[in-house]
């Protein structure tokens, strides 16, 4: 499989993965976050949005992606693209011809199947001459032959220009059980007064907030990425003057979940925002929950001095050195042990029959839960003599290995689960089996893990049978799975790789900020 098709299944498991975890209840509808404004329009089947963006005078450039979400259409898109209400003071460049053809302040973009649901990209840049407070609106326009034709707008904004920087990266160390203070801070070196900031936190499981602040919102969906089940943003009205820097207060930290598999290191990462910057990307997140403890605040590490006066909106000049990593080493020895569920099916031949496949963690340890114990890959062999007629979108044909999830007729699929399953949870993969032939038909679930040195509790029970008519008579014994063309270790080597690359990326890219301070 390519790495980038690669990718963008992985990304979209957190849209169209169907596992279900037995033990959790139903997720309700979670509702959009406070103040945060619907970003697209929805037509004919399909939902298109943009980002928003704040421009500083004379600062950097900004990316507007334009998105598709929902279910990928098998269509090109025809886009449109009307930058004239922000042209006098920002400039906007899209991709080159053939992509994009450009007349006036028009550009006119086609995009494919394959891209979404990242269907193009912007670049926006002040203008030399910008003035605060200047605003317009980029407006889209997406046809497609089948499913008709979605807008959506991006709001450019001229502000203030300040620099946060975040402080140094934390390392932590604690066992299951846990409580540990995280010393996170935040300094400004600006030249302007910032008037506030926003902290954002996504983390792996092991990362527990100890407290849910009044001041705090928390996400029951967790982060971006399937592997950030702890996600919460708190805001701070505090002015912080140039040169200056702030603490977290005490208190702050994070308790280890008791069922958390050690030895292990779970990963988070703390950004900064301006809060007009936050307002920017805010829609992104899914933050449903507030909290109900105490207020969170800030501290200075030194005098603090006098605040500016200007109200005007604030944007980062310099938003690569906001974030802080955060390392957790889990001491202790603590695992968890997972059990293929045995299949038995009774079948006509010609009948379409619903079938689960799954497994069961039988503790005492948590699975999928980051770090060394980062993914599960179900492995089924359907029985030679039935067909898949339907399949999860989280299932791979073994024998193509394309991105195409949920394919029918595969003779072996490849199954990620990325869902933390704590002990006596069970993971169910729906699939439907057509009967073909008759007799006893034998298949197999196998348990495969990742990173390559994960270990699991008891290797034994990794493997099960997958038994369609087992008392009928049939000859029996014969597995009829074919030979699976390719390693699916390999696979399962791409996908940990990429997974890492991908889960792992901002903490290694946080550490290599060209600058810090230290509070």
């Amino acid at each position: 499989m390519r790495k980038h098709a690669m990718r963008r299944w992985l990304a979209g498991l957190g849209v169209v993965g169907v596992c279900v975890v037995a033990t959790a209840a139903p997720a309700p509808a979670a509702p959009a976050s406070p103040g945060a404004t619907p970003g697209g329009v929805v037509a004919a089947g399909f939902t298109i949005s943009a980002d928003n963006v704040t421009l500083a005078p004379g600062g950097p450039d900004r990316t507007v992606v334009l998105r598709t979400s929902g279910e990928k259409l098998r269509d090109s898109y025809a886009i449109t693209v009307d930058f004239g209400a922000v042209d006098a003071f920002a400039e906007v460049r899209g991709p080159a011809a053939p992509a994009c053809t450009r007349a006036g302040t028009v550009l006119t973009c086609t995009a494919y199947q394959e891209d979404a649901p990242e269907l193009l990209a912007l670049s926006v840049r002040p203008r030399p001459g910008a003035r605060v407070d200047q605003e317009g609106r980029i407006r889209f326009t997406v046809t497609t032959t089948a499913a008709g034709t979605s807008s959506t707008a991006s709001t450019v904004l001229i502000g203030e220009g300040v620099d946060l920087v975040a402080g140094p990266t934390v390392t932590l160390t604690g066992g299951p059980g846990a409580t540990v203070p995280v010393g996170l801070s935040v300094g400004n070196r600006g030249q302007q007064t910032a008037r506030g900031v926003v902290l954002l936190v996504s983390a792996m499981y092991g990362l527990t907030p100890s407290k849910r602040y009044q001041n705090c919102r928390y996400g029951s969906r967790g982060g971006l990425t399937n592997w950030t089940p702890n996600l919460f943003v708190c805001t701070f009205d505090d002015e912080i003057a140039p040169g200056r820097a702030f603490r977290v207060g005490g208190g702050f930290g994070v308790t280890v979940p008791g069922d958390v598999s050690a030895p292990n290191t779970q990963t988070g990462t703390a950004t900064w925002f301006t809060p007009q910057d936050w307002a920017d990307v805010q829609s992104r997140y899914t933050l449903d929950q507030q909290g109900t403890g105490g207020v969170l605040r800030l501290e200075p590490t030194g005098a603090r001095l006098p605040g500016g006066t200007s109200r005007a909106a604030q944007t980062d000049v310099e938003p690569t050195d906001n974030d802080t990593a955060v390392e957790l080493t889990v001491t202790g020895n603590l695992r968890a042990d997972l059990a293929a569920d045995e299949v038995r099916v009774t079948a006509k031949v010609g009948a379409t029959v619903p079938v689960t496949i799954g497994y069961t963690n039988r503790g005492p340890a948590s699975s999928s839960n980051g770090g060394r114990d980062f993914y599960t890959i179900v492995k089924m062999t359907v029985p030679k003599g039935v067909t898949a007629v339907k399949a999860p979108r989280n299932c791979l044909d073994a024998d193509i290995q394309d991105e195409e999830g949920g394919r029918p007729g595969a003779r072996a699929y490849l199954c990620y689960q990325y869902d933390v399953i704590h002990p006596g949870g069970k993971v169910a993969l729906p699939f439907s089996f057509r009967i073909d032939r008759a007799g006893t038909l034998t298949g197999t679930t196998e348990l495969l893990y990742g990173p390559q040195d994960t270990e699991d509790l008891d290797p034994r029970n990794d493997t099960a049978r997958i038994l369609v008519n087992p008392a009928s008579g049939g000859q029996g014994g014969d597995d009829g799975s074919l030979p699976i063309t390719g390693s699916p270790t390999g696979l399962v080597a791409t996908v940990g790789g990429l997974l890492l690359v991908a889960g792992v990326g901002s903490y290694l890219a946080a550490r290599r900020r060209r600058s810090r301070f230290v509070a």
